[in-house]
């Protein structure tokens, strides 16, 4: 048995130690259509981590638990992985399309040697954004308002496999140098680290921006 037969297996314990409702049943519980119910529960491919919350939820099942034999069977990234190279370069890419903010990875680059402040704004506020992204398609909530409830929401998507191994890293040391920055006596880093940190914030949202368009685009394929 697979991994991800194994993890069927277990939906439909669940399903049975509810009573086992019906398909129709399930599918108005969980909003999504009787043939995505059917294949969860079937164990030929994993199901989504929202589809398995809504059905965690649907048959009172413990969630927390749940997440934790979903992320066993989709297989988490070993934690001696290299980190991917779009996550640590700091050269600028071309093929990084503008996020949708106050200001695009072009003009934070440009406005770094004279506007240090600025430009590290910028690169926490992409972040910040698509956590708010990530959050409500992935776990149906948002980010509270303290800005290490953003870090926390990629450390959160990086354990679940979302995001690869190192993004929370890069999150946190954007963090660190937004927090830094708010205070007038701290000295700021150099230009070139700002610009490592712009690069970084960046093409951390952009992976980010990715999976959240993964989801979109299954969440329209679904019937």
């Amino acid at each position: 048995m697979t991994a991800v037969e194994a993890f069927a297996h277990q939906l439909r314990q669940l399903h049975a130690a509810a009573g086992a409702p019906s398909t129709r049943q399930m599918a108005a519980r969980t909003g999504y259509g009787k043939s995505t119910i059917s294949e969860a529960f079937a164990g030929r491919r994993l199901p989504t981590w929202p589809l398995v919350d809504k059905l965690a939820a649907a048959l009172g099942a413990d969630t927390d638990d749940l997440r934790e034999r979903w992320v066993a069977a989709r297989g988490r990234p070993a934690a001696v992985q290299p980190v991917p190279d779009w996550l640590t370069s700091v050269r600028p890419g071309a093929d990084i399309p503008e996020i949708t903010t106050g200001m695009s990875l072009e003009d934070a680059v440009a406005v770094a040697p004279t506007d240090p402040k600025r430009a590290i704004a910028s690169s926490w506020e992409v972040l910040r954004v698509c956590a708010l992204q990530l959050a409500h398609c992935y776990y149906g909530d948002i980010p509270g308002n303290w800005s290490s409830n953003v870090v926390q929401t990629y450390q959160r998507a990086e354990k679940d496999g979302l995001l690869p191994a190192g993004v929370t890293a890069v999150a946190d040391a954007v963090h660190y140098h937004h927090v830094q920055s708010q205070f007038p006596d701290k000295e700021l880093p150099s230009t070139a680290e700002i610009f490592q940190v712009i690069a970084l914030a960046y093409r951390l949202a952009w992976q980010a921006r990715d999976v959240v368009e993964i989801y979109e685009d299954t969440a329209k394929s679904r019937p």
